[in-house]
């Protein structure tokens, strides 16, 4: 089926799923990644029509999906459907600003180029486990701009917003402003726990799945500027 995995021998929630079609590249990257962090399972998925089934039987905490060297026009809906399933790192072959900003609008936490050094990967995965978001700044002025030309509307104005609590109103600006979940606990007085909750309640109701989707449809870049270089 296409799978290998290093380390311990139950499947745990912080594994680490390496997908594409590129062989090499998913050997390289489960080796280096595999040998730096001995407490993650980190598994190898060739690219294949079930590849989503394969990935949600591992029950990853972070996916690294590599498009290869020319993605197909597939491509971004596999990245929507894996981000619909654990947070996503798309690597690509070239840091494409449009590409970059494709894929973050599908789902994406995170893009970088395939050559990308192995301790900056590590650290991409970390951050946006932690619930960051790892572009390029070139990707993030580009974000920036496009959601210059767009009215920044207040959360009830999203499709779904007029269901929020007002709790959760004060939550998702929060967010699309660049909080942390820490940030937010500490700001509202409630905990990360609590934070979490209304999060997954906030995206529920929004339709919406990552921290950068609801800053876009807040029409407000999102604070976290991580970048590859």
């Amino acid at each position: 089926m296409g799978l290998r995995a290093l380390a311990r021998p139950q499947v745990t929630h912080s594994s680490l799923v390496i997908a594409g079609a590129d062989a090499a590249c998913r050997r390289r990257l489960r080796q280096s990644l595999g040998a730096e962090n001995h407490a993650r399972r980190v598994f190898d998925v060739a690219a294949q029509p079930d590849l989503e089934r394969h990935v949600a039987a591992l029950l990853p905490a972070v996916v690294l999906f590599d498009l290869g060297t020319a993605p197909n026009e597939d491509a971004l809906e596999i990245v929507s459907a894996l981000s619909a399933l654990a947070t996503t790192i798309v690597l690509a072959e070239n840091d494409d600003d449009a590409l970059a900003i494709q894929a973050l609008k599908a789902g994406a936490s995170g893009f970088c180029s395939r050559d990308t050094a192995t301790a900056l990967i590590r650290k991409a995965v970390q951050l946006v486990e932690a619930g960051e978001i790892w572009v390029g700044r070139r990707v993030m002025l580009s974000l920036i701009e496009e959601l210059a030309t767009l009215r920044a509307p207040d959360a009830d104005d999203v499709s779904g917003g007029a269901r929020m609590t007002s709790r959760e109103r004060e939550v998702a600006g929060q967010v699309a402003r660049g909080a942390s979940n820490k940030q937010i606990a500490h700001q509202l007085s409630i905990s990360i726990k609590t934070v979490k909750t209304h999060l997954t309640n906030i995206f529920k109701k929004l339709g919406l799945s990552t921290r950068l989707q609801l800053a876009l449809a807040l029409g407000r870049p999102p604070g976290s500027q991580p970048k590859v270089r």
